[in-house]
């Protein structure tokens, strides 16, 4: 089996937990990848409310040296990478690819050179938003839109070629954000956002959004959260098919992708981390997918969207 997965929480768990790469009780570890013959992972680093939007920013540092570390202990099995040709190398020669995201744009703090230093240092996604007003605009729990500091992240993202992330945005903030996708002709994603269609959570994401990300060739990643799954108390393998067969039915086949969002989130019923996600496969399979079909979304989708955008 091979994952291309858009979205996980572990870098920042690794250091909170003083926790190792290779083998640790998190939701990813490079042992328990081991089944897995290609795997990609977009590594976010996550900012935790707690920390002020600069201490956030000083704590990103401190976060990405450490998986540094972790990925240069484990160099013969893993590599950070930066561009399409060390995507490519390392996916052919099956080294597991990390690719670097922020989660929670608010540690820019109205710094936009701030933006510059990130994309130095080998960002390649900015998540907007994860929750309330930040000077970067309103998050999913808010009716707020993106501020005029914001509307400039996002455009010094599209000159760098950093892409745009609208999971967490408010509706308000993920239209602007389509609508400067648009104009400067720019793809973005919404990494780990499930069908408000589906479950009508704040987090999801709304048919409309879904249809402008495939139009701007964009990718969309379902995440195994349960209370974005299902508003039921209990998620399970189904409640993720009801997901993907809603986004598949919008016609996001090419666009369609899996953004766990492991060591971020709670999980489903028969899911424990990184060892389970072969039964999403083993359901497309018993749903009659087509091993095309399965592919895509499993990998497929965003390899050739990374390979294409990095």
């Amino acid at each position: 089996m091979k994952l291309f997965d858009l979205h996980c929480d572990t870098a920042t768990r690794l250091l909170e937990e003083h926790a190792e790469l290779y083998d640790n009780r998190l939701h990813i570890s490079l042992q328990r990848s081991e089944y897995l013959s290609n795997y990609a992972q977009i590594m976010a680093i996550w900012t935790n409310r707690k920390l002020t939007d600069n201490e956030g920013y000083d704590r990103f540092f401190n976060v990405l040296e450490n998986l540094k570390k972790e990925v240069l202990i484990n160099q013969n099995k893993c590599v950070l990478v930066e561009n399409s040709s060390q995507l490519n190398d390392a996916w052919t020669k099956e080294i597991r690819s990390f690719i670097l995201a922020v989660e929670d744009a608010r540690i820019l703090a109205n710094d936009i050179s701030r933006l510059d230093k990130l994309h130095d240092c080998g960002v390649k996604i900015l998540t907007l938003n994860w929750s309330g007003d930040t000077c970067i605009g309103g998050a999913h729990n808010t009716h707020n839109g993106l501020t005029d500091f914001g509307v400039e992240v996002v455009k010094k993202c599209f000159d760098l070629g950093i892409i745009p992330d609208i999971s967490h945005c408010s509706f308000e903030g993920a239209q602007m954000t389509v609508e400067l996708a648009k104009k400067y002709s720019k793809p973005i994603i919404a990494s780990h956002s499930n069908s408000y269609s589906v479950t009508p959570h704040t987090r999801n994401l709304r048919d409309a959004e879904a249809l402008e990300i495939s139009r701007l060739s964009g990718l969309v990643g379902v995440n195994l959260c349960p209370e974005h799954l299902t508003s039921n108390k209990c998620a399970n393998i189904s409640d993720i098919m009801c997901h993907i067969e809603h986004y598949l039915a919008l016609g996001l086949e090419n666009n369609l992708a899996i953004g766990a969002d492991l060591d971020g989130t709670d999980l489903p019923d028969g899911f424990d981390g990184i060892e389970d996600m072969y039964k999403i496969a083993n359901e497309m399979q018993k749903l009659n997918y087509s091993t095309e079909l399965t592919e895509k979304i499993l990998y497929k989708n965003a390899l050739v969207f990374f390979k294409n955008n990095i």
